[in-house]
């Protein structure tokens, strides 16, 4: 590592015109105080910092790299330094569409200016109590493209290991700190000699590559991206780590990434968000306006906000997704798409259409989205956005604009994830970016990892699946219980539920009654007890009705906690779980005191849903 030089960073910058730095001398705290960001300077005047918790350092060199194309330098040069700010920031992010409504939202931010010719840019580091997050704003004149744009993270722990995701449906696999690899952003490191919980990722990609590259070696990680657009004025995205010693304050958190985005601005009120039924078919009288009455039915009667349209619907039909030539404007045959949405307004529920992104590459998406917004359709989930260039996004930020001046629900499938855009852009609910449940050999395994990694970085549709009362259609590798429960856990306000079912499954009320009364946006929630690949706990609230859901991985797991962590009410307390008979599920009902303690306990691949409500 490069000898440092004996002098802080403070005195260092005393020297460059105009510059000012906060008391403390080149270190930026974390509003509790437990964290430092240390700023430095190295012999071949590069800038760097290390991070401490409590006193103990976990990553000893960041750095942050910016070039611009044609240019062959660091644009992070201290020696430009032309101005440095400090600035303390205490408010809230508040949205009815998130898991909790209203989030503290605390950090103390450091904004250092770089100017090189007729460029400015604007170096932001912000220190939050869960983490720390970078980014740029570059007012660039000149209208030069960033070539590339990177930090890498030494970590000094050498007991670590990664949970990476180098596909997004090939789900996570793990190697050693000090191997090599490369992966797709975020990323999750943990400790095998420490209680470290950290996640490497990227936050507010409005319209650049939003599947930024890891490259992991010699327990170094490096996030970056590279072609960021050639336009005058932009930020690019953020770079963030998410830690903490332990899961709690790891899974809190997750605010982080939606505190570097920008807030919306407009109103946003007629965005609903609901359960969803899929209709499916894979041949043109699948989607005969009969049978997607039929299913129009089954979403009303189990109080679904909407039903889907998924492929097949439109154009020369099912087999012909990627054909270029194959209409979005147009509907197959046997459906009378009008008929449809008419009788799903008489019974409360909104459609939902699917578009290939091929349809939009090759037909105006304005046309098509004003077309089907006239006829009443609610909104739109659009399929196979691989994010694998910069024109993917762009046409992504496009529709789901679009579709909020038509009053339209977005919901990107695919490789598409997340990274706090959401409250930019409200309407878009949710996305997928996952190995979802379409997959049926998913275990315990996987979902009790994605919590800590996917869904720390926004709301994911991991498109829930559920087995009918009277025998094993799918063949899932979990539970009925387990299922239920992911319903709670895996946070979408657009939840896709019996994605593979047919109405007449369910017919048992028992088996399917939870779903109905599931709320899919929550005013607050709180962990439990949970460590990704083992079994994960989590309550969340809406109105004064707590909805506790536990699962498990490849191992048992008991868990327990006073009532009074939740309330200080007495409560009528209604139990989920698994029956003794297979593929059933079990309802118990009771009455707890605050000082009373709840406890389940959970076989391997299982799960179990408490719900609490304060007794009138």
């Amino acid at each position: 590592m490069l000898r440092l030089f004996a002098i802080i960073f403070l005195v260092i910058l005393s020297y460059i015109a105009n510059a000012q730095l906060p008391a403390g001398s080149g270190k930026i705290y974390s509003p509790d105080g437990r964290s430092i960001l240390t700023l430095s300077v190295s012999k071949d005047s590069t800038m760097f910092f290390s991070v401490a918790r409590d006193g103990k350092t976990y990553i000893d060199t960041a750095r942050i790299s910016l070039y611009f194309e044609g240019d062959n330098h660091n644009a992070v040069n201290p020696a430009k330094i032309s101005d440095t700010k400090y600035y303390k920031v205490r408010d809230t992010l508040r949205s009815p569409l998130w898991e909790r409504a209203v989030q503290k939202n605390h950090y103390n931010e450091l904004v250092m200016k770089f100017k090189s010719g007729k460029r400015l840019v604007s170096l932001r580091i912000r220190a939050y109590d869960q983490g720390f997050a970078t980014g740029f704003d570059i007012a660039d004149a000149e209208q030069k493209k960033v070539d590339d744009y990177h930090t890498t993270y030494h970590w000094t722990n050498s007991g670590i290991f990664h949970l990476f995701d180098s596909k997004t449906e090939d789900g996570y696999s793990s190697i050693l700190g000090k191997d090599r690899s490369t992966a797709i952003a975020p990323l999750l490191t943990l400790s095998t000699v420490d209680t470290l919980v950290a996640l490497t990722a990227e936050g507010a990609n409005y319209e650049f590559f939003t599947r930024a590259k890891l490259r992991l070696d010699n327990f170094s990680v490096t996030i970056g991206q590279n072609g960021l657009y050639k336009i005058g004025n932009y930020n690019t995205p953020w770079h963030c780590v998410i830690f903490a010693d332990n899961a709690n304050d790891f899974i809190e958190g997750k605010y982080i990434i939606r505190s570097v985005t920008r807030a919306a601005s407009g109103d946003y009120k007629w965005v609903k968000p609901g359960k969803v039924y899929r209709h499916i078919g894979n041949k043109d009288a699948d989607f005969a306006t009969e049978n997607v009455k039929r299913s129009i039915d089954f979403a009303s009667r189990m109080r679904f906000q909407y039903l889907l349209l998924d492929n097949g619907w439109y154009g020369t039909g099912y087999e012909n997704e990627f054909d270029p030539n194959s209409n979005p404007t147009t509907t197959v045959s046997t459906l009378d798409l009008p008929e449809a949405i008419r009788y799903a307004k008489l019974k409360g529920v909104g459609i939902l259409l699917y578009f290939n992104k091929t349809a939009f590459s090759n037909f105006s998406s304005d046309s098509v989205l004003t077309v089907y917004s006239k006829m009443g359709v609610r909104g739109v989930k659009l399929g196979f956005f691989k994010n694998r260039s910069q024109l993917d996004n762009v046409l992504a930020s496009r529709i789901i604009t679009k579709c909020a001046s038509l009053g339209m629900v977005v919901n990107v499938h695919d490789e598409y994830r997340s990274t706090g855009i959401e409250r930019l852009y409200p309407n878009l609910l949710t996305s997928e970016g996952l190995r979802g449940n379409e997959y049926l050999d998913n275990t315990g395994n996987h979902t009790t990892v994605l919590p800590f990694v996917r869904y720390m970085v926004g709301p994911a549709d991991y498109t829930i699946c559920y087995e009918p009362a009277d025998t094993s259609r799918l063949g899932l590798k979990t539970t009925k219980a387990h299922q239920l429960a992911l319903s709670v856990i895996l946070f979408s306000p657009l939840q896709h539920i019996f994605w593979y079912g047919s109405p007449e499954w369910y017919s048992n009320e028992l088996e399917a009654e939870l779903f109905k009364t599931i709320p899919t946006v929550w005013d607050d929630y709180k962990l439990i007890d949970g460590f990704p690949r083992r079994y994960m706990s989590l309550a969340r609230r809406k109105g004064d009705t707590w909805y506790v859901a536990s699962i498990t991985g490849l191992a048992k797991k008991s868990f327990s906690f006073p009532l009074s962590t939740l309330t200080k009410r007495r409560c009528s307390v209604t139990v989920y779980e698994d029956g003794d008979a297979p593929n059933s599920i079990k309802k118990t009902s009771f009455v707890a005191a605050p000082t009373d303690t709840l406890s389940t306990s959970l076989r391997l691949n299982s799960g179990s849903v408490m719900v609490i409500k304060p007794v009138k």
